[in-house]
């Protein structure tokens, strides 16, 4: 069934280029790439791509779905089509594709698809992510893209072929292929760039038991601790009432229970009364005694639970290492804090420190190709602020997910391993900005030498 695009008109999306636009669908859906292509000279080419601004028409992928989506467009069953099926199943074999959803999208106007979005999941270890959710997904914000993407959809069949530009990667491409053949024995490690700060691997997070007032801190910031260290103190006025009011209710039934127990005894003691009197009134203080003592239960577990959450409002260290403090004493100190607010860290300064880097999006294929060679991942990394503090680490861990850095570029994040002891420094330099590169890989001298060229130049255009 094709999916209509709506005609409402959303001004926040309009100056979105489709590379753009497949980044937002990613980004607002449980895609891991996002495929666009429209029709142009009876073939389908691709018009964005959520992983580069610009895929090559003679691309494995650009040719792979051109096909697929041509038959598609000419045949009316294609659900039940075995050519088509046999299509999908060799691009999902070598694409490593596990959920794919196709989209075929039209102008209200129209009666044919004029552009189709092809979303895409790779990564098999996270929550099984079928085609229904994906629909799900793109239901959810086809009426607010869908203006954008017309607009898109309209100036790219408008516009020509872009044969002058075509022509002039083609003329630079055989000045640098001659450099290449030159220098195409000479194997070299590629190294990509990446920048990030030194993490703890283990550290204690602090918070805020209940609702309190912050009294005394007892550590400064980078302080070392040992185990067991008193660290802050809070209190509560609202807690410490509640506390002598269960207490206050607790010696009053305790009191009540042993008048009750004395008079009963008193009871007890032969006298003229009749029997059936004194039966009567001992039943009915048995039955009060029963009351009273459950009741002193009662006020029993109440009070042991706030003196427990009481003495939760001490803190002390769980671990021997460095305090990592998010304001100075004067301001935190008098400070109201809410339940489960972070106070500050502990960091275990036994286990040693990793490397969080971040690696440019544009960048992360080369990575994973050296990563799926089983070839070990170093990186060469130092110090920002002290540029001959420097090491070798390895690579231990690659995210599947593109997430905005601070300057909402997308990035990658690595993690990487930190020598326990670092040349130079006497402490160990948590928080600090650390850059350097990481190995992916051996590529030719002269690929090595253009990279950065032609990754400028594709940018551009």
């Amino acid at each position: 069934m094709t999916a209509t695009i709506p005609s409402q008109t959303v001004v926040s999306t309009d100056e979105l280029t489709p590379y753009q636009l497949c980044h937002h669908i990613v980004a607002h859906t449980r895609a891991d790439r996002a495929l666009w292509f429209a029709r142009r000279q009876h073939q389908w080419v691709p018009m964005g791509s959520s992983v580069q601004s610009e895929i090559a028409v003679d691309s494995p992928v650009a040719r792979d779905w051109s096909s697929i989506l041509s038959h598609i467009h000419e045949s009316t069953e294609t659900s039940t089509d075995t050519v088509f099926q046999n299509q999908l199943d060799r691009y999902r074999e070598t694409s490593g594709a596990k959920t794919i959803l196709i989209l075929p999208l039209r102008a209200k106007e129209a009666t044919g698809a004029t552009s189709f979005l092809v979303l895409e999941t790779f990564d098999s270890s996270a929550q099984q992510v079928d085609s229904a959710d994906l629909r799900a997904d793109w239901e959810s914000i086809s009426h607010t893209l869908a203006p954008a993407l017309q607009r898109a959809v309209d100036q790219f069949q408008t516009s020509p072929p872009r044969l002058k530009r075509r022509s002039s990667r083609a003329i630079l491409a055989a000045v640098f292929a001659v450099v290449a053949l030159v220098l195409w024995g000479v194997q070299v490690p590629l190294r990509l760039p990446v920048e990030g700060s030194l993490e703890p691997i283990h550290q204690q997070r602090l918070f805020a038991p209940t609702a309190a007032r912050v009294v005394t801190v007892h550590v400064e910031d980078g302080q070392q601790v040992e185990q067991g260290t008193l660290l802050i103190e809070l209190r509560s006025d609202e807690l410490d009432l509640q506390t002598q009011m269960v207490a206050g209710n607790l010696a009053t039934a305790k009191a009540e229970l042993a008048g009750r127990r004395t008079i009963r005894s008193d009871r007890s003691t032969p006298s003229g009364s009749s029997n059936s009197s004194i039966d009567s009134s001992g039943l009915q203080s048995s039955t009060n005694e029963l009351v009273l003592r459950e009741r002193i239960r009662s006020y029993e577990k109440q009070l042991e639970l706030l003196q427990s959450v009481q003495a939760s409002m001490s803190i002390r260290s769980t671990v021997r290492g460095q305090v990592r403090r998010w304001d100075e004493e004067e301001t935190l100190v008098g400070r109201d804090v809410f339940q489960g607010q972070w106070l500050f860290d502990v960091v275990d300064s036994s286990a040693g420190m990793i490397a969080d880097l971040e690696l440019a999006e544009q960048h992360v294929g080369h990575v994973l190709q050296a990563q799926s060679e089983s070839q070990p991942l170093t990186c060469r990394l130092r110090l920002r602020a002290q540029p001959d503090v420097s090491w070798t680490g390895e690579v231990q861990q690659i995210a599947s997910a593109v997430h905005p850095n601070a300057e909402q570029q997308p990035v990658v994040q690595l993690s990487a391993t930190v020598p326990s002891t670092l040349e130079g420094i006497t402490d160990q330099p948590m928080g600090s900005t650390v850059v350097g590169d990481v190995e992916a890989g051996r590529r030719s001298l002269a690929y090595v030498l253009f990279r950065p060229f032609f990754d400028s130049l594709r940018e551009i255009w």
